[in-house]
C-alpha cells in the first residue's frame, strides 16, 4: 500500500488545469501532501518552492507561507520561520493594492488620519473562525447585549478558573476579584473619559444599532467595514459599510419608520445619538453606507457628489501598500504614530526619545487568518542605523522576558522583529495557533 501516496501524487502532478499558473500547482501540490497523504517532506518542499516563486497570487503565497510555518513547528525547526515571517511585506511591497477599501474613503476630511479595516465576509469564512465555532463569530459581530453579556460572563468564569487551578486558590474568590479587577478598569476610563480623555471613535459605538435598524441580527452579513478618524479628535470619526443588498434594506427601513429621510440618500437613525451628536447615514455608492455624525455627514456628502478627493495622501499611500489578503488591517499616518505613540510622555522624555529612535514615517498591521492567525506590523523609518539598533534591542529584551516563564516563552516564540531588507522599515510579525488563539481571546 505504500505505493498509493506515491501514485496519488504523481496523478496530481500531471492532472492539472491548461491555465494553471505555476504558484497555483505548488499550492494545490502542498495542500494535496499536507492534507490528502499526509507527507510533510512533500509539503514542506512545495510550500518552499512556491515561496521562491514570482507571483502577483498574494492569497496563495500567505496562505502557503502560514502552512510552512506550522509544518516548520510541528518539526521542532523554530528558526526557519524567522526569516520566512519577513517575507509578508516583502511580497506585498512590490505592488499596490487597491480597492480593498471603499470607494468613498477618498472624500473623507484630510485630518482623518488612522484607519481600521475589517473584512467581515474574509473572517467569518477563514478556516480558524469556523474551527473555534460560533463564540469566536460572536464575539466579534454579535449585537444582541444578552448573547454578549453571556459571553463576557464565560470568558471571565473561565480566567477565574485556570488562575485557580494555576495558584491553588478558591475558585469563587478569585472570580470575585476578577469582577472587582473589571469595575475598578472601568471607573478608571470612565475617570480618564470625564478628565478630556479621547471618547471611542463611531466605528465601535454605533455599527450594531445601524445594523439593527437596517434589519440585521449581527455584524457578519456586512461585507467591509472601515472606521477612519482623526487622531487629534476621535469623535471626528465616520464608518464606511459594504452591505450586500443596501438598497433594499434601506427602503424597507425607511417603510418601517426605522429610518427618517433627511434628503436623496440621506437618513437619521431615530433616538441614535454620538457624542451628544445625531448619528445620520448617507449612501454613497452601491452597496455603500456612510455612518457619521451629522455635524460631519453634510461636508462629505458634498465632496462626495462635486467628486472632490480630500483624503489625506499619506494615509492613502500607507492604506495602498497594505496586501489585499487579509482579514483586517490598522493604518496610521506619520504624525498619529508620533502622537499617539509619545504623546502621554512628558516633554522632556518624549525630546529624548525622538533623539534616540528611528523617525516612524506611520505605521500599518495587518491580521491574516487562515488554519493560525498571523499579525503582521511594518513601520516604515527614516534612519536604517536606528532601526537596525532597535531591532537588537527589542530582541534581547524578548530573550529576557522569555527566560522567566514557560508559558511567556511559549508565546514570545511567536514572536519576529527584524528590518526590512531594504533597512527602509522595522517589521514585527507573531504567529498563534488556534489554540493559543483560544485561550487567549474566548477564554
Amino acid at each position: 500500500m505504500a505505493i498509493l501516496p506515491t501514485l496519488l501524487l504523481a496523478l496530481l502532478g500531471t492532472a492539472t488545469a491548461p491555465t494553471e499558473t505555476e504558484a497555483e500547482r505548488l499550492h494545490r501540490k502542498g495542500v494535496f501532501c499536507q492534507e490528502v497523504i499526509e507527507r510533510t517532506d512533500c509539503a514542506i518542499e512545495n510550500f518552499e518552492a512556491l515561496m521562491r516563486t514570482s507571483t502577483t497570487s498574494r492569497e496563495l503565497v500567505t496562505d502557503g507561507m502560514l502552512r510552512l510555518i506550522r509544518l516548520y513547528r510541528a518539526a521542532g525547526d523554530e528558526e526557519s520561520t524567522k526569516p520566512l515571517l519577513r517575507r509578508f511585506w516583502e511580497a506585498g511591497m512590490r505592488r499596490e493594492s487597491r480597492g480593498h477599501v471603499p470607494y468613498s474613503t477618498r472624500f473623507l476630511p484630510g485630518d482623518f488620519d488612522v484607519l481600521i479595516n475589517v473584512d467581515v465576509a474574509r473572517i467569518v469564512d477563514a478556516p480558524l473562525t469556523q474551527r473555534l465555532g460560533p463564540d469566536a463569530r460572536d464575539t466579534l459581530f454579535a449585537c444582541d447585549e444578552a448573547r454578549r453579556h453571556d459571553l463576557e460572563d464565560k470568558r471571565r468564569w473561565n480566567r477565574a478558573k485556570r488562575k485557580a487551578a494555576k495558584t491553588g486558590r478558591d475558585f469563587g474568590t478569585v472570580l470575585y476579584e476578577e469582577l472587582d479587577r473589571e469595575r475598578d478598569a472601568e471607573a478608571k476610563r470612565e475617570q480618564r473619559r470625564r478628565r478630556g480623555g479621547q471618547p471611542s471613535p463611531i466605528f465601535f459605538e454605533a455599527n450594531c444599532e445601524v445594523a439593527l435598524a437596517l434589519g440585521h441580527a449581527d455584524l457578519g452579513s456586512w461585507r467591509r467595514m472601515t472606521g477612519v478618524f482623526a487622531h487629534r479628535d476621535f469623535a471626528r470619526s465616520v464608518t464606511l459599510a459594504e452591505i450586500p443588498g443596501l438598497e433594499a434594506q434601506l427602503a424597507r427601513a425607511v417603510a418601517d419608520a426605522r429610518l427618517i429621510e433627511i434628503a436623496p440618500d440621506h437618513w437619521a437613525v431615530p433616538g441614535l445619538t454620538y457624542e451628544g451628536d445625531a448619528v445620520e447615514l448617507a449612501h454613497l455608492d452601491h452597496e455603500e453606507l456612510l455612518i457619521a455624525p451629522s455635524a460631519l455627514i453634510d461636508e462629505i456628502i458634498a465632496a462626495r457628489r462635486a467628486r472632490k478627493r480630500k483624503v489625506d495622501r499619506g494615509l492613502e499611500q500607507l492604506v495602498y501598500k497594505v496586501p489585499k489578503d487579509t482579514e483586517f488591517f490598522v493604518v496610521l499616518t506619520q504624525q498619529a504614530t508620533v502622537d499617539l505613540g509619545l504623546g502621554s510622555l512628558k516633554p522632556a522624555a518624549r525630546t529624548f526619545l525622538q533623539a534616540l529612535l528611528p523617525k516612524p514615517k506611520g505605521v500599518q498591521i495587518a491580521g491574516v487568518l487562515g488554519d493560525d492567525f498571523g499579525l503582521f506590523t511594518r513601520v516604515p523609518t527614516d534612519n536604517p542605523v536606528k532601526g537596525r539598533m532597535l531591532v537588537a534591542i527589542a530582541r534581547k529584551l524578548i530573550d529576557n522576558q522569555s527566560e522567566k516563564d514557560a508559558e511567556t516563552e511559549a508565546l514570545l516564540r511567536s514572536l519576529d522583529v527584524a528590518e526590512a531588507t531594504d533597512r527602509r522599515a522595522l517589521l514585527a510579525s507573531y504567529v498563534l495557533s488556534a489554540a493559543q488563539i483560544e485561550k487567549l481571546v474566548l477564554e
